[in-house]
């Protein structure tokens, strides 16, 4: 992994862009390590077999996110899905016309606090994949926003998805 500089007071834009840096680095190397095992449990496992993938891509980055004081808002219940380590399944949205059954998006939230607990933002994680075979047709993405409340998060992830049909 490339040096990867975060600092405890980044606003929610510089964090994304770290993210998003990341993303852009390690998402088909990571995939190309692990094509083979995971095509081989998409018949089984279906859909959660990107949230394997994920389990392989976010950690380290995650875990740097953590170590300089960022936090997800999010408590984690005991029924929770949780993906990547910081992706609750429940914080996510995947909509039928947004794409296709071979390039289906599915977007995740995770709303940030920093270390004195002040929620600065949210950072949205979109993962294009098939719903056919194991596939991601697209690169996964991050975008940062200003947004932390529910609702306005979905309204704003709409908004986003719908502006690029």
């Amino acid at each position: 992994m490339a040096t990867v500089n975060i600092q405890p007071q980044m606003t929610i834009y510089e964090l994304g862009e770290v993210l998003s840096t990341y993303i852009k680095e390690q998402w088909k190397e990571v995939l190309n390590r692990n094509i083979k095992e995971l095509e081989q449990l998409f018949p089984k496992y279906e859909d959660a077999t990107y949230g394997i993938y994920l389990d392989k891509l976010i950690p380290p980055i995650w875990k740097l996110i953590k170590e300089n004081g960022f936090r997800s808002a999010e408590k984690t219940k005991e029924d929770d899905f949780v993906i990547g380590g910081c992706l609750h399944f429940r914080n996510s949205m995947e909509k039928a016309k947004w794409g296709t059954p071979h390039h289906e998006k599915r977007v995740f939230w995770i709303v940030i606090e920093n270390q004195y607990k002040d929620e600065i933002g949210t950072l949205l994680f979109e993962l294009p994949h098939s719903h056919i075979e194991f596939n991601l047709p697209a690169p996964p993405k991050s975008l940062p926003l200003k947004e932390i409340k529910r609702e306005e998060i979905i309204k704003k992830i709409i908004q986003l998805e719908e502006n690029l049909s």
